[in-house]
């Protein structure tokens, strides 16, 4: 057993690790897989936007990093041409010095682009970050194919969705996590083909239902009791008449799925789908020989230690925000597009064989952003790996002071939630950074409402106050963020526990989730539930 240098957590090496850190001459992980999971979440800001100058244009732009960054800023469309060359921003190697201490520097010099966005495909959704494909959207994140969509994340070829989280192919939704496939559905989770209900939680196939749990294909139901046609006309006439509490005690008085996931085959995980063969791993589709992997999806395989992104991604380790057609890569954040033998390099793409390098385009066999020749390149690794062996770097990710965000700017914040005292304390950073008043858009109304929570006010767009009104729901009594933070607390954490089925009483993997599950149910007995 291995005792983690951060939470002094016991953990194990698998036999799957052991062969890779072999193969690869590095290192076992002296952290645990969550505490490195949590620092790798903390390279990903996808929600908080700032107004700032570009440094290149000087015209002011919405970028993820605020204006008192280090590093200059350019705007996105003009990062990505051929204005600048990367190449100047070159370095040479010095054995007097560690490496994290040079890629520091490196990384402070060269410029960032503002947001993480597919250009050319965005109309009228300036407000989104790692976002492509969208029209009409607006502060909505990680989404892809959206149309008329608001205060979202993780949504997929949908329309007319708000506050909704993880939710694909679906329509006119309100306060939705987990769905697809399911049209004016409003305060649901983990449901599928429904239609016209509200307050469903693992439904598949109903519609005209309003406080079900574990249905499948049924209509005119209420508190999983079956009405007639009149009674629940009469009974759905007013939404407000029912309790969230209410339905939230009932709801877990229910049996329910330990974990989440279908279409897998030796897979270890949580809401995991079409995998096989990945162990401790969160939120992902389409995985094949992974470990400890976490937002990912589509042709991942063979990757240790990946989160976000994914699209064809092989032979992907400790990595965040890294995907399309992506292989071989180490230690690197926020790299794109057929990138691959990449090591401890950001925000590249496109190019190969490089290693410490920021912003490269097209590049390859590039050492801190210096490009050699085939041989010297390999020659000058190996030296630059010796020398990081001798100073503890090689096969540790990048330290907490060259991440450019806060604890509570990031994906951390969504899946491990801590107070800013907590976050200091365990040595990360944070923000105190405030957004300055500016005018926004002309779609921002004039009505002022104030946040129940933090009793800080918010506005209403013009969009969205046509949608309460189609929906016939109230306007929301709480701002943005803290209506994305009670969506994410009622979606399970990324942590897994051992517990007995409460059917057949056999030892399950169960996820933790802030509401313990009275009744988790291993997926045969579950089955065996609902069909």
């Amino acid at each position: 057993m291995n005792s983690c240098t951060k939470c002094h957590s016991s953990f194990q090496i698998t036999t799957q690790e052991e062969k890779y850190y072999i193969t690869n001459d590095l290192p076992a992980p002296t952290q645990c897989p969550e505490c490195r999971l949590i620092r790798r979440l903390q390279e990903r800001n996808a929600r908080k936007l700032y107004y700032r100058k570009c440094d290149l244009s000087g015209k002011t732009i919405l970028s993820m990093y605020h204006q008192d960054q280090p590093f200059p800023v350019y705007d996105q469309a003009l990062w990505w041409q051929d204005s600048w060359n990367e190449l100047d921003y070159g370095m040479d190697f010095d054995f007097n010095k560690t490496f994290f201490e040079q890629f520091k520097t490196l990384k402070n010099r060269v410029p960032h682009f503002s947001v993480f966005v597919v250009g050319g495909t965005l109309e009228n959704s300036d407000f989104t970050n790692c976002t492509g494909y969208l029209k009409n959207c607006y502060l909505i994140s990680e989404s892809d194919y959206d149309e008329d969509c608001l205060y979202s994340n993780r949504i997929y070829h949908s329309k007319k969705l708000i506050d909704c989280t993880n939710c694909y192919n679906s329509e006119w939704c309100y306060e939705c996590i987990d769905c697809q496939n399911v049209y004016d559905l409003k305060w649901s989770q983990e449901c599928e083909n429904c239609h016209s209900s509200a307050f469903l939680k693992n439904c598949i196939g109903c519609r005209n239902c309003i406080a079900c749990i574990n249905q499948r294909h049924k209509e005119f139901m209420i508190f999983n009791k079956q009405y007639s046609p009149e009674e629940y006309k009469k009974a759905s006439l007013d939404l407000s008449l029912y309790n969230a509490e209410q339905i939230e005690k009932f709801f877990t008085s229910q049996p329910q799925k330990a974990v989440q996931g279908e279409h897998n085959e030796n897979v270890i995980g949580d809401h995991v789908y079409n995998s096989k063969n990945s162990t401790e791993c969160f939120d992902c589709k389409d995985l094949e020989d992974c470990l400890y992997c976490a937002k990912t999806a589509v042709s991942v395989k063979n990757c240790i230690d990946y989160t976000a992104w994914g699209f064809k991604a092989e032979l992907v380790y400790q990595s965040a925000a890294c995907g399309d057609n992506i292989y071989d890569c180490k230690f690197c954040v926020t790299c794109t597009t057929n990138l691959s033998n990449a090591e401890y390099c950001s925000l590249c793409s496109s190019s190969n064989h490089i290693f410490g390098c920021v912003g490269l385009k097209k590049k390859k066999f590039c050492i801190l952003n210096k490009e050699y020749s085939e041989q010297n390149f390999y020659k000058l690794r190996e030296k630059i790996i010796a020398h990081m062996k001798k100073t503890g770097e090689w096969g540790q990710f990048f330290p907490i002071d060259i991440c450019s965000f806060g604890y509570n700017e990031t994906l951390a914040m969504d899946h491990f939630p801590i107070t800013k005292e907590e976050a200091l304390a365990k040595g990360y950073k944070w923000s105190d950074y405030e957004m300055p008043t500016q005018k926004t858009s002309n779609d921002i109304t004039d009505k002022i409402i104030l946040c129940e929570i933090t009793k800080k006010p918010f506005k209403l767009t013009t969009q969205e106050l046509d949608f309460y009104q189609k929906m016939n729901i109230p306007y929301p009594n709480k701002r943005p963020d803290q209506r994305h933070a009670d969506r994410m607390s009622k979606r399970s954490a990324y942590r897994l526990k051992m517990a007995p089925c409460s059917s057949c009483k056999r030892e399950i993997i169960q996820s933790i989730n802030q509401t313990p599950l009275e009744k988790p149910l291993c997926n045969e007995c579950y089955l065996k539930l609902v069909y």
